[in-house]
């Protein structure tokens, strides 16, 4: 029984940093990639603490595979973040560039935003809001999330 609840750690903090880096989005208009590495971090500390006291200390191969699960777990909390941050910010920040380009007031733009956003599917919009870097962090993210659970001093801090 101890061995199903191992994974919940790694999806609770990847549901919890990919919620915080959408609403850090929502309140400062930045999309900062770095943040993935902080859901790299909840992942894999989630994953070391639900695991440390279900799954013994050795053989290594079952540390190798929690840590694979928690940066799985990783990648989908940044897929989280970024969906909710289109769901959340996408209708505002089309009508805040559409007062801009058309000289028209934020009310008037956001019928139009909303129409835009409805025209459009979510992976279109994630995808237009993802740049490159954001795949360097990800994968960097996915490798903060596989090393927590596999550094051997964490592991003995929590045994």
């Amino acid at each position: 029984m101890n061995t199903v609840i191992a994974p919940f750690g790694g999806f609770l903090g990847a549901m919890i940093g990919g919620v915080l880096w959408a609403k850090y989005i929502q309140w400062t208009g930045h999309t900062a990639g770095f943040i993935a590495i902080g859901i790299g971090v909840l992942t894999g500390a989630g994953m070391l603490l639900t695991s440390s006291r279900s799954l013994p200390q050795e053989p290594k191969r079952t540390w190798y595979l929690v840590g694979i699960g928690a940066a799985i777990f990783a990648i989908f909390g940044i897929f989280v973040g970024k969906y909710l941050d289109v769901q959340w910010n996408a209708v505002a920040q089309i009508a805040a560039q559409l007062s801009q380009e058309n000289n028209m007031s934020l009310e008037q733009a956001m019928p139009i935003a909303t129409t835009l956003f409805k025209g459009q599917s979510v992976w279109e919009l994630m995808q237009t809001r993802m740049g490159w870097i954001d795949l360097l962090y990800g994968a960097v993210a996915a490798f903060v999330a596989f090393r927590i659970p596999n550094v051997q001093r964490l592991r003995n801090l929590l045994y």
